[in-house]
């Protein structure tokens, strides 16, 4: 008769209850582990990239909040008179754009006395001082909209007031639009707060046009010191 042979188990299927457990704990902190790497790997990613992008820039977001502010009541210590028209402003904003706001309002001028709440800007044209004081909230002027008038009214207060940046930027575009029409109204403007560069270039134009500009009103009516 024969014997049936014992049935032999393979000891890499059959394992105890400890090393089934030693498995399953190695497994899982394998897991931890890669999980962990991950999230380094992650969090370094994240620091590396942040860096590349270190120069944070919201300025954009800061002029339109400036913006806002604009000629509104809400939070304004000071009112300015021009032409009869009112407009609010904020004497620390006024100050931190412009010098000549800034002895006015803090040099101990009567007009910086803090119970003085309302001052009045003489010979000035209250057209051109809404377009100046817009662009000292927001930095931005859209020229093309504008009267030639009222640009060269605002080209005079930029000049008084200290706004080097602005007055450049509207002789440029003064020059860009120079015809027979303006030519001796821009080159009277320039020779009065004696803006070199544009004077220098409207009389230029007025040399190269002189036949046909001697016979215009304008012409006839440019001031003694042009």
């Amino acid at each position: 008769m024969l014997r049936r042979r014992p049935t032999v188990r393979r000891p890499e299927i059959i394992m105890s209850t400890w090393q089934q457990h030693a498995l399953s704990n190695t497994a899982h902190n394998n897991s931890n582990q890669s999980i962990n790497n991950h999230n380094v790997n992650h969090r370094s990613s994240s620091v590396e990239t942040s860096d590349s992008l270190g120069d944070i820039n919201h300025t954009s977001s800061l002029s339109g909040d400036f913006g806002n502010l604009f000629n509104q009541s809400d939070y304004s210590d000071i009112e300015l008179i021009v032409e009869s028209e009112r407009f609010y402003a904020h004497r620390i904003i006024l100050a931190a754009r412009s010098d000549y706001f800034r002895a006015l309002l803090f040099g101990g001028l009567r007009e910086s006395q803090n119970d003085n709440r309302t001052i009045e800007i003489k010979e000035c044209k209250s057209a051109a001082f809404k377009i100046l004081l817009e662009y000292i909230y927001t930095a931005q002027i859209n020229l093309l909209k504008e009267k030639e008038e009222i640009l060269l009214d605002l080209l005079g207060l930029v000049h008084q007031y200290g706004f080097q940046q602005l007055e450049n930027s509207l002789s440029s575009y003064l020059k860009s639009i120079l015809s027979l029409k303006n030519v001796c109204t821009i080159y009277d403007t320039a020779c009065l707060f004696n803006l070199k560069n544009l004077k220098q270039h409207s009389a230029q134009f007025i040399d190269n046009n002189a036949d046909e500009i001697i016979k215009t009103n304008e012409f006839v009516s440019l001031s003694s010191v042009s």
